[in-house]
């Protein structure tokens, strides 16, 4: 057998980071944002389901970052709207 590690260094080296930031980290595909966030992943998945792919290409994951920006905008429009009112 292996040499073996302790149980806690186990578990810390195991953990997984949370899906906690809307935004992906920089990567070389230029994605910006992060599709497993729990925001924006049924978004994705309908996305993909309405043009009829399991895997987008990057154009087409390209196209759908730009549908949630422009999501962004008008929700934050409509925030700052109601604030001056």
């Amino acid at each position: 057998m292996g040499k073996r590690i302790d149980y806690d260094l186990a578990l810390k080296s195991a953990a997984i980071k949370p899906n906690d930031n809307i935004y992906a980290e920089p990567n070389k595909y230029g994605y910006r944002i992060n599709v497993n966030h729990p925001q924006i992943k049924n978004l994705y998945e309908h996305y993909k389901r309405h043009i009829g792919e399991k895997i987008l290409s990057d154009a087409q994951r390209l196209h759908f970052e730009s549908i949630i920006y422009k999501m962004m905008e008008r929700t934050a429009k409509e925030i700052l709207g109601e604030a001056e009112k």
